[in-house]
Order: C-alpha cells, then structure tokens, then sequence
C-alpha cells in the first residue's frame, strides 16, 4: 500500500493546499480508519477557509462531513468492522460539561469540530474514535450518505418548535442547509412549504425536484428558518414573512452583528430559536437517508476530485451561487 495520501490543508486564510501526507496509523484501541469515499463541503468550511475562523490548529486538514468505508479497526472496537459503510458525528467535545451531561452535545463548553480543532475529511482516509461512527446502509449511495451530517442539522432544526400539519413553513435560503430543512419537511409530509432564495440556479434546482415552492415571500408565515446569515434578510425579510405568534428558528451564520428591533419581538410575541449544530440526531439522519435517498439526490449539485479544491470553492464563494452541495470523491 502508498504510504502517502492526498489531503486539502488549510494554512492560514485564503490559503488552502492539496497535499502529499504519511497516512495515519491507530494510535488508540478505540479508533477506526476510514477510506473516505465522499466529503461534503460546508458553510463553516468556508468561513475557514476566508478568515480562519474556529481552526485551532494549522495546518489542518479541513471537512467534517463525510461517509466512508471501514479499512482497519481498533482492539477495543467491538461495534464496527472493516467494511462497513459509516457517517460521522463531527463535533469534538469535552464530554464532562453541564451541555454534555445533559445530551446536548451541540453547546458544549469546549466544541470544536473535525477540520478545525484537528484533522478532518478532505483527504484520502481519516482515522476516528469509534464513538463518532454511525452506520449507514451501503445502499445509500457515498454522495448522498455525505448529506447524514448537514441532514442532522436541519433534523435539529426541525425539533426546536412542534410543527402543526397545517403550519405554513417558508425557508428562506436555498443553500444545502435551506434544501435539506425543506426536503426534510416535505419527506415528513408537511404541505404547507415554501422556500426562497436569490440564487437563479438553486431556484430552478428546487423547482424541478418540488414545482410551485420557490416563492418570493411577500406574506406572513407561522414558522420561518433562516439559514442565509445574511444581515439584508433579518432587515428585509423577516418583518414581512413573521406575523403575530410566528416562530422563528435562526440556523444561518452571520459573519458580523446585525442590528434587530427587538420592540417587534415583544409586541408581536414571536417565537425565537437558535439552532447550533445539532446534538444526537445523527442516526436518525442515516435511517431517513437509507429510506428516502432519492429524495435528496437534488442537494448534491457537483461531485468533484480533491484536485478540483480551487474550483469548488470558487464556485461556493461566488454571489451567483450556482452550486448547491459540492462534494469531493477523494477515492
């Protein structure tokens, strides 16, 4: 076997390389190596990659979502086999916090995730505690199993308000995070769902899988998920889209402080969550995947090889925004 692998690294901002590096061994009794057959770029990746942001260690390889395939395991790893297909939980935490007593993961006092705080999945394989896998059926196929991660973001999102099967829902944002909450609440049979975005190309995406639910919201809505982070929709938007009463769950991350009238809060009584990552909804995200795949297939909208990183950031960074998911097939 090549001692060597590929792997994306961040070394400072705006400076990411693919490069040649010694595969990694178990070190622990208790570790998985995973050849990585699909990793997903998120969000987050690309704040990391413009301005560093949450990276604790440099160089870093970058990326937490992925599904892969079982090479090697641990003595002490008694649940997993090589062969198995798996997914992920991406969050690094301490494990003894009030946050994690209490199974909610997502807040713990000291986070961080796979790609920042240490080596992530934009590589040839990755080596990672047992604790972290789930498995997923084989038959999902590697680019939508990638999804299982930003899947359990929107199912997480979805958990933070009960939702009425009457309740008129709008996503605002069609980026992957926006299209997984709307698929995912269309999976669950909620009819009642629109989403918007200014995106031509992520417009006609969703069109195509959902006719008749990209809208250009100019009414009220009981429940609205914002996963843009962009300051124009919280000054724009959200006045026009939230009525008395609505619920409001903020999911997208804003790059600086954006000004909020919190009078309207108060007198409309609106409902405001945040939504941090999510907590223990990773299995659940991989039995939905195994089930309904094909209904996701539309979030993936390029799948591209670890030497094409400069093009598929471009493309992410880019304000036309003609991408959705872009995931890399390393192997």
């Amino acid at each position: 076997m090549d001692e060597s692998m590929k792997a994306i690294r961040f070394h400072g901002p705006d400076d990411i390389r693919l490069e040649n590096l010694n595969r990694s061994g178990l070190t622990g009794n208790d570790q998985v190596r995973i050849r990585i057959d699909a990793a997903g770029i998120c969000g987050s990746d690309l704040h990391v990659y413009k301005t560093g942001a949450y990276v604790t260690q440099v160089p870093v390889i970058m990326g937490h979502e992925f599904a892969g395939t079982i090479l090697e395991v641990g003595k002490g790893v008694h649940t997993f086999s090589p062969g198995d297909v798996v997914v992920a939980d991406s969050k690094v935490i301490c494990g003894h916090c009030a946050y994690c007593n209490r199974g909610e993961s997502n807040l713990c006092e000291d986070i961080g995730f796979l790609g920042e705080v240490r080596d992530g999945a934009f590589a040839d394989e990755i080596v990672i505690e047992e604790s972290s896998l789930v498995k997923i059926h084989a038959d999902v196929p590697f680019h939508l199993a990638a999804l299982a991660e930003p899947l359990a973001v929107a199912i997480h999102a979805l958990s933070k308000t009960k939702i009425e099967q009457h309740s008129k829902a709008l996503v605002i944002g069609a980026g992957p995070i926006g299209a997984l909450i709307h698929c995912l609440l269309k999976v669950k049979g909620f009819e009642q769902v629109q989403i918007s975005d200014i995106s031509g190309y992520r417009q006609r995406a969703i069109e195509k899988v959902y006719s008749g639910s990209v809208v250009d919201p100019q009414e009220p809505y009981d429940l609205v998920f914002e996963t843009t982070g962009a300051a124009a929709v919280v000054k724009n938007v959200l006045p026009i889209v939230l009525q008395k009463k609505s619920t409001l769950i903020m999911v997208g991350l804003f790059s600086n402080a954006v000004p909020f009238d919190f009078t309207q809060l108060v007198e409309k009584e609106w409902n405001v969550h945040g939504c941090a990552a999510f907590s223990s909804e990773l299995k659940d995200a991989a039995k939905i995947l195994e089930k309904h795949w094909k209904k996701f297939e539309h979030v993936v909208s390029h799948r591209l090889p670890l030497s094409d990183y400069k093009l598929a950031f471009d493309m992410l960074l880019d304000p036309r925004k003609e991408a959705m998911k872009i995931i890399f097939t390393p192997n």
